[in-house]
């Protein structure tokens, strides 16, 4: 890479940063309407966002007629939106700022009983609502350690890792070393987040293709050699937006996650992110490429 270049990238990082410090400082309300404002725009103009969440939204809702996809493609695009600007003040506030916002938490038991065990817990945390909102909350009920991948700016990534250890935990890389340092915590009882519809990047060895919305989806495999290596507990969890604040849900996770045939539990982990999806569809991040790998003779999405 030229000088140019990096001077570009650098001024880039720099740039974002400073805007997650302006609005760092807003409140919910603010944050939210300036969404809805970048969501009408990424639904008015051509972009790949909005192109990639139609076709996401007609291959898994063919069910709805094309004016009831098209106003869920609208009200998910309001979402993203939402979630681009709640994030800075969610990681720069402190937490009882937060915690105020939290308006209730269904199912708490779910975790209640995990922490108990002196195995590890594995969270599993689909692309729904504001996920980042676990971050901050899960510190601060328990020591904890998560995975993150590095951003093209290095700015950006101390940002990121700075404002996620605010409550407590621990961030490590998503590399071996990063995997390593894990499945040590876990063994030793510790709890973990991952988002577990993110499609790997090893062809190989990273993912299995499972059913998720009647389709075939690459899904990691991480979870379950995780939870095979350590016997950790495995429930889901979403931050649902509400018109004051959020609500947490714990979610139940089948038992089939718990075998070791790696597709039947990639089946199982599916199925609970699919299950959170139904329950607020227009709050899923159908922007996402998600089902841009394709079995062999398979035809591409995107």
């Amino acid at each position: 890479m030229d000088q140019y270049n990096k001077a570009m990238l650098f001024t880039r990082g720099q740039v974002i940063v400073g805007i997650f410090s302006i609005t760092a400082h807003l409140p919910l309300w603010a944050c939210r309407g300036m969404g809805r404002v970048l969501g009408f725009l990424l639904w008015a103009t051509p972009n790949r966002s909005r192109s990639t969440t139609v076709k996401n939204i007609a291959l898994c809702f063919p069910e709805l007629c094309p004016k009831a996809q098209q106003r869920l493609v609208f009200s998910s695009l309001q979402h993203t939106g939402m979630l681009t600007f709640e994030v800075a003040p969610i990681w720069q506030k402190p937490y009882k700022w937060l915690e105020k916002y939290l308006l209730h938490i269904e199912n708490k038991q779910l975790f209640d009983q995990a922490q108990e065990k002196p195995q590890g817990l594995i969270i599993l945390l689909p692309h729904l609502g504001n996920w980042e909102i676990f971050s901050r909350f899960i510190p601060a009920q328990c020591d904890a350690i998560g995975l993150y991948e590095p951003p093209a700016f290095p700015e950006l990534e101390k940002l990121i890792k700075n404002s996620r250890e605010k409550t407590g935990a621990s961030m490590v890389p998503t590399n071996s070393r990063g995997v390593a340092a894990l499945l040590k915590y876990l063994r030793k009882g510790g709890t973990t987040c991952i988002l577990p519809d993110q499609v790997p990047t090893q062809k190989d060895r990273g993912g299995v293709f499972a059913p998720f919305f009647g389709h075939p989806a690459y899904t990691m495999t991480l979870v379950n050699q995780l939870q095979q290596r350590t016997a950790c507990t495995v429930i889901g969890a979403t931050a649902k937006r509400v018109s004051k604040g959020f609500v947490i849900r714990f979610w139940q996770v089948d038992n089939s996650v718990y075998q070791s045939d790696e597709l039947t539990a990639a089946t199982a982990v599916n199925a609970m992110v699919e299950a959170s999806v139904r329950d607020a569809p227009e709050q899923y991040q159908w922007e996402y490429k998600r089902f841009r790998r394709v079995p062999p003779g398979g035809t591409r999405l995107y």
